[in-house]
């Protein structure tokens, strides 16, 4: 049982939801892709590998705290110190491995917050064990060193786009079979970040694109919906071709992966992002599983490094 849930009453509901398998992924429109690690004052040698959470959309209100709903899926990351440690000037460029569970969060993600300098150098949160790294695996999803999205200092980033391979993601189910990979793209409009991602045999599946304005030059932010924060960049869902979003059978109007608002202490005091990911219609569970992992890349690219900026 997850250590999140205070009450008997949440308690209660959390029995009641099943574990996040890839059967049930199949039936979801939606889910919440909440971060467990905190990334205040997290920098240089102090910044630690990332874990989620997953919950199912269903009831989600703007301003509640994810980790206070019922997480029945979890995430954790497996990183080198050193490439944590570059990633604060070359956010995406860090080898990664993340590694999706299904079922409620390990004991170990409770403390992962306690001590916020400390240097962690093992490749994964400490008291994670190694029964805990290997149960009720869904599927992985991993990546080898790379150039970074951009060189960031301080508030000032400088897209990469001479520098190759860019930042990537590919996933694979739990028994190591390759369903697809997403791609950070850097094209003539380096201003807008973008994202293509391909299925298993190579083929183009989808286009992740914010709106744009001044021409396609650059990312038009919106302040609408009843989920997201009021002024946010939400990676809209598109047909690889034509570019045009694609519709959701969830409650959003498009397929998007979104960033939520997830409460003023999640917000400005632990610093965890949180996204709403409304996946296309019609998609198999290993197609959501693909779009779970390019939740994962744009928060390590775009996101991550940028506090409470996103």
């Amino acid at each position: 049982m997850s250590r999140y849930i205070k009450s008997s009453a949440e308690s209660k509901l959390l029995e009641a939801v099943e574990p996040l398998t890839i059967d049930r992924l199949n039936e979801k429109e939606e889910l919440i892709l909440a971060q467990s690690t905190s990334q205040c004052c997290r920098c240089c040698c102090l910044q630690k590998s990332i874990n989620w959470v997953l919950s199912e959309q269903d009831n989600f209100q703007p301003g509640t705290n994810p980790f206070e709903s019922p997480n029945n899926g979890w995430i954790h990351e497996e990183s080198s110190l050193l490439g944590r440690w570059c990633s604060w000037i070359m956010p995406g460029c860090r080898a990664a491995k993340y590694v999706q569970h299904a079922g409620a969060p390990p004991e170990a993600f409770k403390g992962e917050n306690d001590d916020w300098c400390t240097v962690q150098t093992n490749v994964h949160t400490k008291g994670l064990t190694e029964e805990d790294r290997s149960a009720s695996i869904v599927g992985t999803h991993e990546k080898e060193c790379t150039c970074g999205y951009c060189f960031k200092f301080g508030d000032i980033t400088f897209p990469i786009c001479n520098c190759f391979p860019l930042p990537y993601l590919e996933t694979k189910d739990a028994s190591g079979v390759n369903v697809g990979k997403t791609v950070y793209i850097c094209d003539m409009c380096c201003f807008v970040p973008k994202f293509d991602v391909f299925d298993a045999s190579g083929g183009k599946k989808f286009r992740l694109r914010p709106d744009t304005c001044v021409g396609g030059m650059c990312v038009r932010c919106r302040c609408d919906g009843s989920k997201g924060k009021c002024f946010r960049i939400p990676f809209v869902v598109r047909d690889p071709n034509t570019y045009e979003p694609l519709t959701t059978a969830g409650n959003e109007k498009h397929a998007v992966i979104d960033t939520l608002w997830s409460g003023w202490k999640n917000e400005f005091c632990s610093q965890k992002n949180a996204y709403h990911l409304a996946f296309p219609s019609g998609l198999s569970a290993e197609e959501k599983l693909l779009l779970t992992g390019s939740g994962l890349l744009i928060d390590l690219t775009m996101f991550e490094q940028q506090q409470d900026d996103n």
